[in-house]
């Protein structure tokens, strides 16, 4: 039996102006984790497993089609996010392996909108590694609930792909030679407005799994390893684990992680010691009332206490920030520059606000009546190529908005 797992193209995708091209380096490919873990799980001497990445690729939506179909697959795996939901639909349609099935984040909130469109099977739920296994055996079709834990099922291997083309071309805010990402876990238990994460509850892997997928990347060249964990530092007693086996292990790599701006004095050293080099946060303001909009579960005060920690211990921060907000002001962001440096966030990221479906923020756009009809809703029921959602607040002060973040971006450019 033969099986291909596939991401989707980039063609068509909606237009989300999240963040600006100057972060998005055209060399740049993702590693597809979820579909590797699902290709390491399914691995059987009776299965062929292949997998294909398009966006690396650079492939159209005919391209991707083409790629599959010369495959001759018994099983094809779509892993899906709703702002490629156009090619997905179109991939449904021009495909004729005998069994298609979808996952990922779209799945969950789309299910039978998928069906609908030509799948045979949708996954739903979180991690569907142990429910795609048994269904390309007993080709099980409909709605299939997920309830695979992350600790349960192996890490996965990169060997699916030739990973060298996935070490790191071109750099922006920092240099990292070969480096990596993997997840420590999935989740977050933050209840930020503006964000789509499904999962609020972590799931985490055992520590000893996670010391041994590291020496794997080490084996495979990787020389800098990144956690792309939702949020990798909420417990600091289960990172305190995995720092002391990394040592007990001697392993010196450095790594970086994704995760809250809260981080104890004790933890930060013991991040440093174990050559933790940089933190992802999502900072996302400095300034109370727009946390308390964004429903960030911290405050100045805390912020300010972390970077202080994180300087301390010589790691870099990388701070997210989100412009846009209704209660931005000019004053604010005058200001926001001489903050960030007092802080000593090294590597400030600037985003704009955007209303991703299913999300909190969206909804209360809705219901504001800053939007007049629920623009996501209409979309999926019939995807149109390249589809930009109307900005909330005038196209004027969407222009105000940019030319900000245009700008920010080039006072620290030279900084960094």
């Amino acid at each position: 039996m033969k099986v291909v797992l596939t991401t989707l193209p980039a063609e068509g995708e909606a237009v989300n102006w999240t963040t600006p091209k100057f972060f998005k380096p055209t060399k740049v490919r993702y590693l597809p984790l979820g579909v590797l873990s699902l290709a390491s799980n399914l691995l059987d001497k009776d299965i062929d497993v292949v997998v294909l990445d398009p966006p690396s690729e650079g492939w159209t939506i005919n391209q991707t089609v083409k790629a599959i179909e010369e495959e001759k697959a018994d099983v094809l795996g779509i892993s899906a996010v709703t702002t490629r939901v156009y090619a997905l639909n179109k991939i449904l349609e021009k495909t004729t392996t005998p069994y298609k099935t979808v996952g990922g984040p779209h799945a969950t909130d789309y299910a039978q909108k998928i069906l609908d469109k030509g799948a045979d099977a949708v996954f739903i739920g979180g991690i569907a590694d142990n429910e795609f296994k048994q269904a390309v055996k007993t080709k099980q079709k409909g709605i299939i609930q997920c309830n695979t834990r992350l600790d349960e099922i192996k890490f996965p291997k990169r060997d699916f792909l030739k990973v060298e083309k996935y070490f790191p071309k071109d750099f922006v805010l920092f240099k990292s030679e070969n480096r990596l990402p993997m997840f420590t876990s999935v989740g977050c238990p933050k209840r930020c407005n503006f964000c789509n994460v499904q999962g609020k509850t972590i799931q985490r892997k055992d520590p000893q799994t996670i010391v041994d997928e590291m020496k794997y990347l080490i084996s495979i060249g990787c020389k800098s390893i990144h956690l792309l964990d939702d949020n990798f530092n909420t417990d600091e007693a289960y990172l305190t684990q995995i720092v002391d086996l990394m040592k007990k292990n001697n392993l010196s790599i450095e790594w970086s992680g994704r995760g809250e701006a809260m981080m104890s004095d004790e933890m930060a050293q013991k991040l440093a010691s174990a050559n933790f080099k940089r933190i992802h946060s999502g900072i996302e303001a400095l300034n109370d009332d727009i946390l308390a909009f964004f429903r960030k579960p911290v405050r100045t005060k805390q912020i300010t206490q972390f970077c202080k920690i994180a300087n301390k211990h010589k790691i870099d921060i990388l701070g997210y920030f989100i412009i846009g907000s209704p209660l931005d002001t000019q004053e604010y962001w005058e200001s926001l520059p001489a903050k960030i440096r007092e802080l000593k966030i090294k590597h400030p990221f600037f985003n704009m606000l955007y209303p991703e479906p299913n999300t909190d923020y969206y909804r209360s756009l809705l219901k504001g009546g800053y939007y007049d009809k629920d623009h996501w809703a209409e979309y999926m029921e019939d995807p149109t190529p390249y589809y930009e959602i109307p900005y909330p607040y005038g196209e004027d002060r969407k222009k105000e908005v940019i030319n900000k973040v245009n700008e920010l971006i080039a006072e620290f450019k030279v900084e960094n």
